[in-house]
């Protein structure tokens, strides 16, 4: 289950990413926040797309 402030990765791979909140654009769509070296990036996901750690 997927919810705010956990960790996940992408089903794909990828790096470990923090769940920020549920998207307003439509149910299941989740925004999570994670680091490529000192960059703070931030992309919406689909929770299909998410395996929590």
């Amino acid at each position: 289950m997927i919810k705010e402030g956990i960790l996940v990765k992408l089903k794909s791979g990828g790096p470990t990413m923090t769940v920020k909140f549920e998207s307003e654009l439509a149910e299941g769509l989740w925004v999570c926040n994670w680091f490529a070296g000192d960059q703070l990036n931030e992309a919406t996901f689909s929770e299909d797309q998410l395996d929590p750690l």
